[in-house]
């Protein structure tokens, strides 16, 4: 797997691999920061889709010095076979409702794919998701890989305001919107109750129907 060290700021290393979003680039990724997080030449690392942001400590080591220690062990770790864990990888399953009611886009991208909406609920719930990231706001979660049929692009004009639980997807990428917030995916199921993810983990949908929703939020209403 190709790869390269990139200056990053004055204390941060940023390492690249192939820039794509790919479930074993990003498996990669996660492997290096578990373990280049207790090297001891190593302050912090955020890993994303295919990098790896590296701060050190610029009184103890300078950034060639860094790349010189990192060097055998990034070659090492990329040689080494793919080696995921349940230890290291934590499945979550969560309940969404798909329905119409609760799913804006959902009649849409039915329309669009040439499915039902049932199918569009079988479809998206019947993936297993790997966390590729975390980002644009606490909580949110990048999630792949959306069967080839969903795949469509997020809105021209995004929505002032997506309801908190909403799931979407974009492009190759499904997540569930963390709080009401401004945002342009498409949107095709709503949950109410769901785990803080770790990029790494990986996430199951399980369809629940309208009055199962209702009666949840229901719940939860009178319980808060």
């Amino acid at each position: 797997m190709n790869w390269q060290f990139q200056t990053a700021a004055p204390d941060a290393l940023m390492l690249v691999l192939e820039e794509r979003i790919d479930i074993h680039v990003n498996r990669a990724i996660q492997r290096l920061a578990r373990e280049l997080a207790d090297h001891a030449a190593v302050q912090e690392v955020v890993p994303s889709y295919h990098t790896l942001l590296i701060y050190y400590d610029v009184l103890e080591v300078n950034e060639k010095q860094l790349r010189h220690l990192l060097e055998p062990v990034v070659k090492a770790l990329l040689a080494a076979p793919e080696d995921v864990t349940p230890q290291q990888s934590s499945l979550h399953t969560i309940a969404v409702c798909y329905h119409p009611e609760v799913a804006a886009d959902i009649e849409a991208v039915a329309a669009a794919t040439e499915l039902s909406v049932a199918a569009v609920a079988e479809l998206h719930s019947g993936t297993t998701y790997h966390v590729y990231a975390l980002g644009f706001a606490p909580g949110f979660a990048y999630l792949g890989d959306v069967p080839e049929q969903l795949r469509l692009p997020r809105h021209s004009t995004p929505r002032q305001k997506v309801p908190k639980g909403s799931v979407a997807i974009a492009g190759q990428q499904t997540a569930i919107y963390p709080r009401t917030s401004p945002g342009g995916w498409q949107l095709i199921g709503r949950a109410l109750q769901w785990p803080e993810l770790q990029a790494g983990d990986r996430v199951r949908f399980k369809p629940m129907s309208l009055e199962e929703f209702r009666r949840m939020n229901d719940q939860e209403s009178s319980n808060g």
